[in-house]
């Protein structure tokens, strides 16, 4: 591709990409509106949502799941599958986007950190399998789920910079402690923004990981 179309293709893709960010907000603004009946109530959250996801975008570094420099056939993939329909445990949205293995094996692709930050949760989930989740210094907390194993033994209080190996792709979840083989292997990624007292909101990460596709690093896999 000529440099000129790979400027075009960028700019077209910033253009897209503020147009969904403007669909999230105006989502939210809905959402604010019904739980908050107080115009000047819903104009703060909303604000304070803005500033928290522009937080997110500053914070990213990397594509969770780094490129194979030995094996090209080691790809993943990924659709918008926010808020689809989920049945385990019940009826319920999907509050993030799944990177699914294009080889289909348990303990192969490492995932790694997208963001400095500290390890808040690590362990089992009924619905998450082996999971770990990452909390930013803006406060914003990212969760890596269905993994097959941990890079290493991790504890809570943790340090982790982003690009750092947290552990690896798997299939686990959905049963009781250690069970695998319920759906393909892939990667949950959630993100979260602490939106309220004690509360938070997930936020869709699928254009976020759009974005991320060209920062990708390489590991030796």
């Amino acid at each position: 591709m000529n440099p000129i179309r790979r400027i075009a293709c960028m700019l077209l893709l910033v253009l897209l990409l503020a147009c969904l960010i403007q669909w999230e907000q105006l989502w939210l603004a809905e959402l604010l509106t019904k739980r908050m009946p107080d115009e000047s109530g819903t104009c703060s959250e909303l604000e304070e949502y803005e500033e928290l996801l522009d937080s997110v975008w500053e914070e990213l570094v990397c594509f969770p799941v780094p490129e194979s420099e030995t094996n090209e056939a080691a790809t993943v993939s990924f659709e918008n599958t926010w808020h689809a329909e989920r049945t385990y445990g019940g009826t319920r949205s999907h509050e993030g986007i799944d990177i699914m293995a294009d080889l289909d094996k348990s303990g192969y692709y490492p995932v790694l950190s997208m963001t400095d930050g500290t390890v808040e949760k690590v362990g089992w989930l009924e619905k998450g399998g082996w999971r770990i989740g990452i909390r930013s210094e803006n406060g914003n907390y990212y969760y890596y789920a269905h993994l097959h194993s941990y890079a290493k033994e991790w504890q809570a209080g943790d340090s982790v910079y982003a690009g750092e190996i947290l552990g690896y792709m798997g299939d686990s979840g959905y049963g009781e402690e250690g069970t695998t083989g319920q759906f393909p292997v892939h990667l949950h990624v959630g993100i979260y923004i602490p939106l309220g007292a004690d509360q938070e909101t997930a936020v869709n990460p699928y254009w976020m990981l759009r974005y991320l596709e060209t920062q990708k690093l390489s590991c030796l896999y």
